[in-house]
């Protein structure tokens, strides 16, 4: 469709490319490949987020609706797709309190998927955090795994210590 006037609708039809939609899990959930680009409002402490299979390109906004406990997790389909990222780590109790990074490359997390195949939260830990608000995006950038983007740092409500968030099931 072209531009009946110069300055409306600048990007013709691509605005329509691209939607995303919310999807609210309050209990676990696998998500599908035709999600891709979803906002995720996980609201649930203690259950798992499933993604599908990896495939380039895929991906997925999830933010944690309520304080996590054990058992709320994002986990890859199986143990052949891994997730590789730098995961900083803070706390919400204590001023200036920052743990140590976890810091997975593609190369190490590739070489032993099953090794990195589970993102694990617990609120009240000094080491993978996981309060209330907080967002994980993931992006599959291979067929067999997933960059993890965290903007700031996941929070602990302890003082932190070595971030562990990606982790075997």
């Amino acid at each position: 469709m072209a531009n009946p006037l110069y300055g409306q609708n600048k990007a013709d039809d691509a605005l329509d490319h691209g939607k995303s939609s919310v999807i609210i899990s309050n209990a676990a959930k696998t998500l599908l490949a035709s999600e891709s680009g979803s906002l995720v409002l996980h609201n649930s402490a203690a259950t798992a987020l499933t993604l599908p299979a990896a495939k380039q390109g895929l991906n997925f906004k999830i933010v944690l609706g309520i304080e996590s406990t054990a058992g709320c997790n994002i986990l890859t389909a199986s143990a052949v797709d891994c997730f590789f990222g730098t995961i900083p780590l803070g706390c919400v109790d204590t001023d200036d309190q920052v743990g140590q990074a976890q810091q997975l490359t593609y190369a190490t997390a590739i070489a032993t998927p099953a090794s990195y195949d589970a993102m694990k939260f617990v609120a009240a830990t000094a080491t993978i955090g996981g309060v209330a608000g907080e967002c994980v995006s993931v992006y599959a950038v291979s067929d067999v795994a997933w960059f993890v983007d965290i903007p700031g740092h996941m929070t602990s409500a302890n003082d932190p210590d070595q971030c562990a968030l990606i982790v075997a099931r």
